[in-house]
């Protein structure tokens, strides 16, 4: 006897729908299941290939995820046609180049968490009365094993990640009394044409790509496995093998596995080139930090005795 499933039929909203994971969970939702999608999403040109190729089941609005009052303006465009929204997937994000935190501009910070993080609860927020009134209600956020475990160098990054997970995780608790699902998920490299766009002769870019094609999963099997799990109404979703090895690591030894992951990462710098602007600084510099940590231990007391008697503040 085939099982029922619940997702047949769905009214679904599904950010950055025009790429990556978020173009397949698109086109499955639609060609599988025969679900009803509204897409959101920036590239026009994308856009129109995907209504081309999807017709009558898939429409698209374009407006920009972390502005809270175009998001309010969308779901009142939503009740007023009559487009009774059942799933809401928030895929949308942008990632962070790998850096030291005190390299990023404020307006990059900004950014990210406002793509990342703001977009999400703002989306929540402006459906979450249409999706209490469907018998079938639920929400998809899409995290990042960076919530997991947060690696040097992804500092904003995996701080926006972490805030989607610890919100959908409250959230689930909030609407389980509802019958509303909740699923976080929280994969871990997907092979995406990030690097190919670049020249073909940055051969930095060619070891960056080769790495995410050895550990990477495709968008495909990451919209296959999120979908598997929305049937199943699982709250927590890891679905690779780097996302399930990242979290044994931090519930079996937290701080030894973060340890062990940054001293990685710096000696893989030459194999993986985007990791280097975040240790550049201390390679460069690694004699004289030697000398400042040496310095630091003659400055340290025993007691409030050996302390100096001077000043706390300068004075002009």
């Amino acid at each position: 006897m085939t099982k029922k499933n619940w997702i047949f039929g769905r009214n679904v909203i599904v950010t950055g729908c025009s790429t990556g994971i978020g173009k397949e969970l698109t086109v499955q939702l639609v060609k599988k299941f025969g679900c009803n999608v509204m897409g959101v999403a920036r590239n026009q040109q994308k856009l129109d290939a995907l209504k081309q190729e999807l017709g009558d089941k898939f429409d698209y609005r374009r407006f920009d995820i972390s502005d809270e009052k175009q998001w309010f303006d969308f779901s009142e465009e939503m009740r007023r046609t009559g487009y009774e929204v059942d799933v809401l997937i928030n895929n949308a994000g942008m990632i962070q180049e790998f850096s030291q935190y005190s390299d990023m501009s404020i307006e990059t910070v900004r950014k990210i968490v406002d793509t990342n993080f703001n977009s999400v609860i703002f989306g929540v927020a402006a459906f979450l009365p249409q999706i209490k009134k469907s018998k079938f209600g639920y929400i998809v956020n899409i995290s990042s094993a960076s919530a997991i475990l947060p690696v040097c160098g992804e500092t904003v990054y995996s701080a926006t990640k972490g805030a989607v997970k610890a919100f959908s995780e409250s959230l689930a608790q909030d609407l389980s009394g509802f019958g509303i699902g909740v699923s976080c998920v929280m994969p871990g490299p997907v092979k995406t044409d990030l690097y190919k766009t670049r020249e073909e002769g940055d051969g930095n870019a060619k070891k960056d790509y080769e790495l995410v094609e050895k550990i990477g999963i495709t968008a495909q099997t990451a919209a296959n496995r999120i979908i598997k799990a929305m049937r199943k109404r699982k709250r927590r979703v890891l679905i690779d093998t780097v996302a399930r090895l990242m979290d044994f690591g931090m519930r079996v030894a937290p701080t030894l596995t973060q340890k062990i992951t940054c001293k990685a990462m710096k000696a893989a710098c030459y194999y993986v080139p985007a990791f280097a602007p975040v240790f550049k600084e201390q390679i460069e510099q690694k004699e004289q930090i030697k000398l400042e940590l040496k310095e630091r231990k003659d400055n340290m007391y025993s007691s409030l005795d050996d302390v100096p008697q001077r000043g706390a503040f300068a004075k002009e």
